[in-house]
């Protein structure tokens, strides 16, 4: 008896890993690539809208959307941390860019300052907050136990992060929203706190636009 009701477990346990999986790709995979592709615009509104509805059903019916803001352990050990890390991404991408485009140092700042002042307000509302509370604080509530192996966990979700940028067309895009995958979703498990990724995401993306990397993006597409 004990091993028939071990098989039916097992069995259940399966099914509902085999079709997390499948909701990743549909959710995480199907719709980026859908928004990529050249189809009617119904079509891609229509399948967003439905992921969009079906994440906001599983945050608020089956995962009960509850974040706990955890205190910080050490945080003047973090935010050094936090803030070293910065610097170093921040230099190097102004060096990389001082050598490779130099004339696009500054240049939204410096001529559209409105514009670059709206760009960043609406990015951090509309493109940080609901990317990270998709991808760090739902990926990671809901698929975190699909993944046994924490580096390919991490992994995983850098390379799905990466993947819904696919409709800037460039590689430079990619390769940066991947290792920003990674920079997060570590954030996020050592510290457990949302906001804190949130401000963390949004300081690199506001950054990286304000020293001359939107222009860089245009370019490679």
């Amino acid at each position: 008896m004990k091993t028939v009701v071990l098989t039916k477990t097992n069995e259940t346990t399966d099914q509902k890993r085999f079709l997390k999986l499948i909701e990743i790709v549909f959710l995480f995979v199907g719709t980026p690539l859908l928004l990529w592709l050249e189809i009617p615009k119904w079509v891609k509104g229509s399948y967003f809208l439905i992921c969009v509805a079906y994440v906001a059903w599983l945050l608020l019916r089956k995962e009960k959307l509850h974040i706990v803001e955890k205190k910080l352990v050490h945080p003047a050990k973090t935010l050094l941390a936090f803030g070293i890390k910065f610097s170093v991404i921040a230099l190097g991408s102004f060096l990389f860019l001082y050598f490779y485009e130099p004339e696009s140092l500054f240049n939204v700042i410096s001529t559209k300052p409105m514009l670059w002042f709206g760009f960043s307000a609406l990015y951090v509302v509309l493109s940080v907050i609901p990317q990270e509370i998709i991808y760090r604080y739902f990926f990671l509530k809901r698929y975190r136990t699909l993944f046994k192996n924490k580096l390919v966990l991490v992994l995983v979700n850098a390379i799905l992060f990466s993947l819904a940028h696919i409709w800037f067309n460039s590689w430079i895009v990619l390769a940066f929203t991947f290792v920003g995958g990674i920079l997060f979703f570590h954030t996020y498990r050592k510290t457990h706190s949302l906001w804190l990724v949130i401000l963390e995401h949004s300081l690199y993306g506001i950054w990286l636009y304000t020293v001359g990397y939107g222009e860089l993006f245009k370019m490679a597409v």
